[in-house]
């Protein structure tokens, strides 16, 4: 403790050195930064030799931290305080520097040592770079390499986490208070630290998926480029956090990678995929991506059979259905006519109608992905609850769908006219709906159950819009339409039920008593009455 504590107080003297001097006027540039350098060497060669013996080891270890720390310092401040450095020669110094102090901690096998010596360093930098820009970040990335390297060869999780922490924190300070001709080499760096830190967290996870600090590492890699993103107006901030996403997602789409290393990824994509949707859309375009990315995540998760991917999937089709009710397709223009916003001072508005279409459409896209993703995923039962994903979905296909069709009937006839007719195509195209999920559900039960409700909400449709909205010929197109289905529907559902009947043999008998063995012709009887029982008792 004592000789760590000698160490941080050192590293301190150095800096009064190196930027108070500065300010004061003592000394020359270069004579701060030759004596800065001088102690530093000679804090490593002490080191070294303490060293050779066992009980000095110890605070070996803590000189060494501090004169790699001082060493590191040195660099930043000539690089970036007095420009005696070119940036790219400073960074490749800097990263000899590191080099060579996490190379003398791999040889004396001690994480101490390598944990100090990047704490000292990135806690001190930027006293001596004089704030927060592209060149703070630039240099944190060199150390959280090397950090990296010795970390994965080592198994020094924690080396990991630090080393990555100061890239992370520094690129995003760097890209909050970027000026206009700073945000290019800031965008840089925060790029930079995405792709170091997804490299070297997946690597850790791959190689030892107990690595449970990896996991940090690969959340916060995009944090530098969502602040990025952030600043940015328009296009050029939804493609920095558009290739966030890209990179994180297809991280995430990798089917080798352990499940929670997938979710991690996942969740950090789809943040970064929302905003750069609200960057470079709104209102009702931005409903219409989302529902589309929606079905994107649907469509991943079914062909990955990925359940975490469906998660996903759902939270943005939520967002985007929601969207919907709110802004291109709100209930109120399928509920009555004239309403906002397809109608406006009573006449009809064709780019938000086709807005509303192509809304109504992408959510019964969205409808169908997210029912194939529950089939494909095990998730489309009637069991444990399940139920409850299969009728939401269907329910969100049901009002995309009347929204289509309704939609649909008023662009070809901009009328009440128009309005009433889509109502009853839709009332007839329910139970058309209805009749199809019956004649699938005979040996299904979660279809059976779903095209009995289509049918009760036809019915109820038919009784309490139709008949009331509805007049003249659409009414009796509606009841007549929907009427003759159910008759047709009830005939062939009877049918099939019949059919599937004799293909799997006789009715079971009622619970507790046994069929006799001579079919039901014979437990019948003479008499006819069908009384179950065994041959000798029907006298």
């Amino acid at each position: 403790m004592l000789a760590w504590t000698g160490g941080g107080v050192t590293l301190l003297g150095l800096v009064m050195l190196l930027v108070l001097a500065a300010s004061r006027g003592w000394f020359s540039p270069v004579a701060r930064l030759v004596a800065g350098a001088v102690l530093g060497l000679a804090l490593l060669g002490l080191a070294v030799w303490l060293h050779r013996k066992e009980s000095a080891r110890a605070g070996a270890v803590a000189v060494a931290g501090t004169g790699v720390a001082a060493l590191y310092l040195v660099v930043a401040s000539g690089t970036a305080q007095y420009h005696y450095l070119p940036a790219a020669v400073g960074l490749v110094l800097g990263l000899v520097v590191a080099a060579g102090g996490l190379g003398l901690a791999d040889h004396w096998r001690s994480p101490a040592l390598a944990i100090g010596a990047v704490v000292g360093a990135g806690l001190l930098m930027p006293v001596v770079t004089e704030g927060w820009g592209p060149l703070l970040a630039a240099l944190t990335v060199v150390l959280e390499i090397v950090a990296g390297i010795v970390a994965l060869r080592r198994g020094w999780p924690w080396l990991l986490v630090v080393g990555a922490a100061w890239a992370v924190l520094y690129a995003s300070l760097a890209a909050g208070v970027a000026g206009s001709a700073e945000l290019w080499p800031a965008g840089a760096a925060a790029a930079a630290v995405l792709v170091v830190g997804c490299a070297l967290a997946l690597y850790a996870l791959v190689t030892s998926s107990t690595n449970a600090p990896a996991y940090g590492v690969l959340a916060s890699a995009a944090v530098p480029m969502l602040v990025m993103g952030g600043r940015l107006d328009g296009w050029r901030g939804a493609a920095v956090a558009g290739g966030a996403a890209v990179v994180m997602l297809g991280v995430a789409l990798v089917p080798r990678l352990d499940r929670p290393v997938r979710i991690v990824a996942l969740t950090v994509g789809a943040v970064a995929l929302l905003e750069a949707t609200g960057l470079l859309f709104s209102g009702d375009v931005a409903v219409a991506v989302i529902v589309g990315e929606g079905i994107g995540f649907a469509v991943a998760a079914a062909l990955l059979r990925s359940r975490p991917t469906l998660l996903f999937a759902a939270g943005f089709g939520v967002m985007g259905v929601l969207g919907a009710l709110a802004l291109p397709l709100p209930p109120g223009v399928l509920a009555g006519y004239p309403a906002s916003p397809f109608t406006r001072g009573g006449l009809l508005q064709t780019g938000p109608l086709v807005t509303g279409l192509i809304v109504a459409v992408l959510t019964v896209g969205l409808a169908v992905a997210m029912l194939v993703a529950l089939a494909r995923t095990g998730l489309l039962g009637s069991g444990d609850g399940r139920a409850a994903m299969w009728v939401v979905t269907g329910l969100v296909g049901l009002y995309g769908l009347t929204g289509f069709v309704v939609g649909l009937a008023l662009l070809v006839s901009p009328d009440r006219g128009g309005f009433v007719a889509g109502h009853a195509v839709v009332t007839v195209l329910w139970t058309v709906l209805a009749l199809v999920l019956l004649a699938r559900g005979i040996r299904n039960t979660p279809l059976r159950v779903a095209g009995l409700v289509l049918v009760a909400a036809a019915v109820a449709k038919l009784i309490l819009f139709d008949l009331v909205s509805l007049d003249g010929l659409a009414r009796v197109g509606a009841f007549l339409g929907a009427g003759l289905v159910l008759l047709f529907a009830g005939v062939r559902y009877a049918r099939l039920v019949s059919e599937a009947e004799t293909a799997t043999g006789p009715a079971t008998p009622p619970t507790g008593v046994a069929a006799p063995a001579g079919g039901a012709e014979q437990a019948a009887g003479d008499d006819g009455r069908g009384t179950w029982g065994p041959p000798d008792a029907r006298t």
